[in-house]
């Protein structure tokens, strides 16, 4: 059995999840919210810009391929228009090698890009590292498919 460290709510992490695969954002969204994670679920990447724009976040989980906004519309608008530049960036793309990454990384400052599909227990060893880097940053995960 898995040792689980649950973080009281004041102590936890607020992620927002704007992933439009209803099935996808439940199940992070339970993961997540399993090992202590505060997490808010946004459908869209309009949902999401807004939620981020009103709310304090310290981590974003964002589908790439999205109506409206896309992911990376999103991490252009979390760091241009917000000007959240100390949040970190994490993008998962299930499109593999059809997006640059690097190119993807220097422009918003991503933090690692994560290919899809993925396992829950690696998407919390990857936010557990980002803590251990930067507990006084607030790192910011962009999950696309």
């Amino acid at each position: 059995m898995h040792n689980l460290v649950v973080k009281k709510m004041s102590e936890a992490h607020k992620i927002l999840i704007a992933e439009d695969n209803v099935v996808l954002g439940d199940v992070i969204r339970f993961n997540l919210e399993r090992s202590g994670y505060a997490v808010t679920l946004a459908r869209s990447g309009i949902e999401a810009l807004r939620q981020v724009a009103s709310q304090s976040f310290d981590i974003l989980v964002t589908d790439y391929e999205m109506p409206g906004v896309n992911g990376e519309e999103l991490c252009y608008q979390v760091r241009n228009v917000l000007k959240l530049h100390d949040i970190k960036l994490v993008m998962c793309s299930a499109k593999g090698l059809e997006i640059d990454h690097e190119t993807l990384k220097a422009k918003y400052a991503i933090s690692a890009i994560v290919s899809k599909p993925f396992s829950i227990r690696d998407l919390l060893a990857l936010l557990g590292k980002l803590e251990v880097k930067s507990s006084s940053s607030k790192p910011l995960l962009a999950v696309s498919n």
